[in-house]
C-alpha cells in the first residue's frame, strides 16, 4: 500500500475540500456570507416575482480561477414545471465544463444537496440531467 502527501483534488462534480465558499444572491456577491443557516434563509427568499431571484453556492481555486464549482437554485417561472425549484451543479477547469441540472417540487427537496455541499461532501448527481452540451 503507498502513501501520497499533499491535498487532495476535488473529483470533478464534488465540492473542493479547501476552496473558499461565495454566495451569490440574486447577483449580490457574499465572500464571507457566514453560517449554514444563512444558506436556507435565502434559499427560503427565492421566489416568482422578481425576475433575478436565484442563489449560487460557489467555490474557486485560490491557485488557478478556472478551476471552479458551483450549486444554484431558483424558482422555474415556466417550462415544464413551474414554479418547482431548479437545482444546477456546475464546474470547471481547463479540460473543460459541465452542468448537471434536476428540478425538484419543493425546497425541502433541495436543500440536502446544499447541505452536502456546504459541507463539503460528495453531492449525489444520480438524479441530475447532464446539460454540459448547452454551455457551448
Amino acid at each position: 500500500m503507498g502513501l501520497f502527501f499533499g491535498k487532495r483534488k476535488p473529483a470533478p462534480g464534488q465540492p473542493s475540500g479547501d476552496w473558499p465558499w461565495t454566495l451569490n444572491v440574486s447577483g449580490a456577491l457574499r465572500p464571507n456570507f457566514g453560517t449554514w443557516e444563512m444558506i436556507v434563509s435565502e434559499l427560503r427568499e427565492l421566489n416568482l416575482e422578481e425576475a433575478d431571484s436565484f442563489l449560487i453556492l460557489e467555490q474557486k481555486d485560490p491557485r488557478d480561477p478556472q478551476n471552479y464549482w458551483f450549486i444554484q437554485s431558483a424558482i422555474n417561472r415556466a417550462g415544464p414545471h413551474p414554479g418547482w425549484y431548479t437545482v444546477e451543479v456546475g464546474w470547471g477547469s481547463r479540460q473543460g465544463k459541465a452542468l448537471w441540472d434536476l428540478d425538484v417540487q419543493t425546497l425541502e427537496e433541495a436543500v440536502p444537496f446544499f447541505r452536502a455541499a456546504y459541507d463539503r461532501k460528495a453531492v449525489d448527481l444520480s438524479g441530475f440531467e447532464d446539460m454540459s452540451d448547452m454551455l457551448g
